[in-house]
């Protein structure tokens, strides 16, 4: 059973894009944080959550999914660097009449030791570990159908192991140990992979429906799933917030998605992923480097400024699949880069000047029109995200979210 849902996986999703499935940490620090703090990490971990119940020989790898990297600088230029491996497996059971279950397993080099065990003490604070091994068998908790809450990637446990094979040929410390989280498999869909494969949608015009009513139809059905998607992952925002936990490096990477098809946007929701540059309230676990936007100080251990960045980079993440999912040629799909630059840089508070600039560049005119509905509806409430001073949770009511 497990062999042929492992052969459907690897059918289902290629080399590609299980590389992009796992890069939500890209370009996430250029500093030399890890080490400093990971032994304070780690003495948390110890103390608040104890140690690791499960072994390396509860598991059977199947198959490799992507590497997570970061960059560093060194000798005054920047390099990447592996610092997550990705695997799905099988946990294997050794009570009886205990069938196998499909986990997510991600393996955490020593130049990310620190992230690992900043990620536990958040997810530790965001949903109940399991106490022990049995726990997890007995309440067949990695095989349960996936539900919508809690809206983020349940964590199961944890495990300090030797190196695999894949981390110690690129590790700059072979000999170091890895830190092993383990996860539910979902079976989720990152956004960024959705990104990459979104093309524009098609009507399906009929005998009694002609081409531009059927066209007509499925752009407000693209349009439906857009906010659908925007209500749910502040939704998932919301909850991190209302438990004392900011994310930290909200991106296309972190955010994982039931469905990508338009049809299903009444039912879609979002969990997210990555918690490893998060922080709990007030101004920790420890502070480690996140992704830097201009004017926020995001190491400033003001609860507020924690909960701006993640609102801003739910602004730059949505306007990444908002200009994606309305192209209709490769030059409507805004970088994110290039959108940090826009809105924190050249437009800066200034939305009705960034609205022009879109006008003006005829492929991102079903942007605009998408933006525009509920009168210009769409760009204030990418307005009030980019400010950040209103919660996530008022922001699930703006009046651009709601139309039909």
């Amino acid at each position: 059973m497990l062999s042929q849902q492992a052969a459907k996986v690897r059918a289902s999703i290629g080399d590609e894009e299980l590389r992009k499935s796992y890069d939500g940490f890209d370009d996430v620090t250029r500093s030399g944080v890890f080490g400093l703090q990971s032994q304070q990490l780690e003495e948390r971990v110890l103390r608040e959550i104890g140690p690791g119940f499960f072994d390396s020989a509860d598991f059977e790898v199947l198959q490799l999914l992507g590497r997570i990297s970061v960059m560093r600088d060194i000798g005054g230029h920047t390099e990447g660097l592996t610092a997550v491996i990705a695997y799905a497996a099988r946990f294997l059971p050794r009570l009886p009449m205990q069938r196998p279950l499909t986990v997510l397993l991600k393996e955490y080099l020593p130049v990310a030791r620190a992230v690992a065990f900043n990620e536990l003490l958040v997810l530790s604070k965001l949903c109940d570990l399991p106490q022990d091994q049995y726990v997890v068998r007995h309440r067949d908790s990695a095989n349960r159908p996936t539900t919508r809450h809690p809206p983020l990637v349940p964590l199961l446990g944890y495990f300090v192991s030797a190196p695999s094979e894949e981390a110690a040929s690129v590790s700059l410390d072979s000999a170091a140990g890895s830190v092993w989280l383990v996860y539910r498999w979902e079976g989720l869909r990152p956004l960024n992979m959705y990104l990459g494969d979104v093309r524009p949608p098609e009507g399906t015009p009929s005998f009694f429906k002609r081409k531009e009513v059927a066209e007509a139809e499925a752009w407000r059905a693209r349009h439906s799933w857009l906010r659908a998607v925007s209500r749910a992952l502040l939704g998932a925002v919301a909850h991190c917030h209302g438990a004392g936990v900011t994310h930290g490096s909200i991106s296309s990477g972190t955010v994982f998605l039931s469905s990508t098809r338009d049809e299903d946007a009444d039912s879609l929701f979002v969990k997210l992923d990555n918690f490893g540059f998060g922080r709990l309230d007030p101004g920790g676990p420890l502070g480690l480097a996140t992704p830097q936007l201009p004017n926020l100080d995001i190491d400033s251990t003001s609860r507020n400024e924690g909960r701006k960045h993640d609102l801003q980079a739910t602004a730059l993440t949505l306007l990444e699949a908002y200009s994606a999912a309305t192209a209709t040629s490769p030059s409507g799909a805004l970088a994110r880069t290039s959108l940090t630059r826009l809105l924190f840089e050249i437009y800066w508070d200034d939305m009705a000047a960034f609205r022009q600039y879109c006008a003006d560049d005829p492929p991102l005119s079903r942007l605009v029109a998408f933006l525009d509905e509920g009168d210009r509806g769409g760009w204030d409430f990418i307005a009030q995200l980019v400010r950040g001073n209103r919660g996530a949770s008022e922001l699930l009511l703006h009046p651009f979210l709601q139309l039909l």
